[in-house]
């Protein structure tokens, strides 16, 4: 009797007692436990009472995991970033992460690396566990979203897979670029370099596009030399600029297709005490918060975070629920929502006072 009563109170303290110990505990069945969990309404009410309130007074909370994983039911939500460490898939991060919490929906971060086998084996572990949705960001291969939207519910942020396959909210990429490039047209800028993104990234090839068709559009002829292809890093925009520095003729200003980039330009022009924007003027894409304590406030297309995550995450919880209400009508809802973006003025773009090209 001692030691049951020591027994009980470890248990009480830890708060793991099991379905089995709470049958035992009130001399009934694991299954007659279970249903009083599930379908209480079939329980004799005098058994199903004294269920409860045994469960009441030993403070016992089911484990939803562990009642899933012995169902069909999905259940949780995971996130795949390329690259943590990036102020702008730290903010998805955070604000996602926020947004489960308060659903007390867990959350299961995949940080990818830009590694496929990552991906894959991320992917295996939340497959198998019956994940019950998955967001994906920039970044994040083909085969890795096509696999998962055979087998979950899926939402891409900020990335582009086949029109009207998967649900997608994204910025206007490409309406940002124009805005860039036609904000440093007006300060008379000709010779405008553009850092990209990996090949294959949606986002950074529609920002390419934007400024493209806006030189275009002001009869400004392209230079295929001011291209420089990033990894959206901050090494890369210091590679950059080093590359920009080693042709004949300067650019007078730079489009950078992310913040990093654009801050490790900014470094190593303040490095080499290259003025910007006195020699070169700069503009980013993201507006990233975290950077405003920067020395210089940089001028950039700002992406509403806040919307694209509150955005994905409603989309991905209509398909939750969709799917536990009539199985498989959540993979049915593929909407695609664009946000725009602005842009915002800072310290780093002037007028070019000599016009070039």
């Amino acid at each position: 009797m001692w030691l049951k009563s020591i027994s009980i109170k470890v248990r009480d303290f830890m708060g793991q007692y099991t379905i089995t110990e709470i049958a035992k505990l009130c001399e009934t069945s694991p299954a007659t436990v279970s249903r009083v969990l599930n379908n209480p309404e079939i329980v004799a009410v005098p058994l199903r009472n004294r269920i409860k309130l045994k469960m009441e007074e030993l403070g016992y909370r089911p484990n939803p995991f562990a009642s899933r994983l012995s169902s069909q039911a999905r259940w949780g939500m995971a996130l795949f970033v390329f690259d943590i460490l990036n102020p702008f898939f730290a903010l998805i991060v955070r604000k996602i992460s926020h947004l489960a919490m308060e659903q007390r929906i867990p959350l299961t971060v995949c940080d990818t690396e830009n590694n496929e086998e990552k991906e894959r084996i991320y992917l295996d572990y939340l497959l198998d566990n019956k994940v019950g949705g998955i967001i994906f960001g920039e970044g994040i291969s083909s085969s890795t979203i096509e696999r998962a939207r055979q087998s979950t519910e899926t939402v891409l942020l900020d990335r582009h897979f086949q029109e009207g396959v998967i649900s997608e909210v994204t910025s206007d990429n490409y309406m940002g670029g124009c805005q860039a490039a036609e904000y440093l047209i007006q300060l008379n800028h000709r010779n405008i370099a553009f850092i990209g993104g990996p090949g294959g990234w949606a986002s950074a090839e529609d920002r390419y596009r934007g400024y493209r068709d806006t030189l275009e559009r002001y009869d400004i002829p392209f230079r295929p030399e001011l291209i420089y292809e990033g990894d959206l890093r901050f090494e890369s925009g210091i590679a950059a600029l080093e590359y920009f520095l080693t042709l004949p003729e300067w650019p007078s200003a730079i489009f950078s297709a992310n913040d990093q980039m654009a801050f490790g330009v900014l470094t190593k022009a303040n490095s080499m005490k290259i003025s910007i924007p006195g020699d070169i003027s700069l503009i980013g894409f993201d507006d990233i918060p975290l950077y405003s304590l920067y020395t210089t406030r940089l001028t950039a297309v700002q992406q509403n975070i806040e919307a694209l995550c509150e955005s994905s995450f409603k989309i991905m919880m209509t398909k939750i629920s969709q799917e536990q209400d009539m199985e498989g009508m959540g993979r049915d809802v593929n909407d695609r929502i664009v946000l725009p973006t602005t842009l915002k003025i800072g310290e780093t773009c002037g007028k070019c006072l000599q016009r070039t090209g």
